[in-house]
């Protein structure tokens, strides 16, 4: 390239977050960082994070019981909204059925 004087010109990719309004509801803190001695099932938690795939974002949920950190459920989409939670909760494993 540098032969030629070629230059290298590319972009990387940024996530851009959509300005929204945040959720000022008060919840109560009912965990108060207590996250060990849970019974099974007790406590469910999630975790959305985003990967990029084929030229777009795309979210993956997942749902984890703090009793063992065994994660429960998951889902996939390119949205992010309540159905990609609504939908780990569908395609959880056995243990909410036990």
């Amino acid at each position: 390239m540098a032969k030629y004087s070629f230059v290298s010109s590319y972009t990387v990719a940024q996530y851009k977050p959509h300005k929204k309004r945040c959720n000022n509801d008060n919840s109560p803190n009912m965990i108060n960082r207590v996250f060990k001695d849970r019974k099974k099932l007790e406590v469910v938690v999630s975790d959305l994070t985003y990967v990029w795939v084929d030229k777009r974002w795309a979210y993956i949920c997942t749902l984890f019981d703090l009793h063992n950190w065994v994660i429960i459920g998951h889902s996939a989409g390119y949205n992010k909204d309540a159905n990609l939670v609504y939908q780990a909760f569908l395609n959880c494993n056995s243990p909410l059925s036990e």
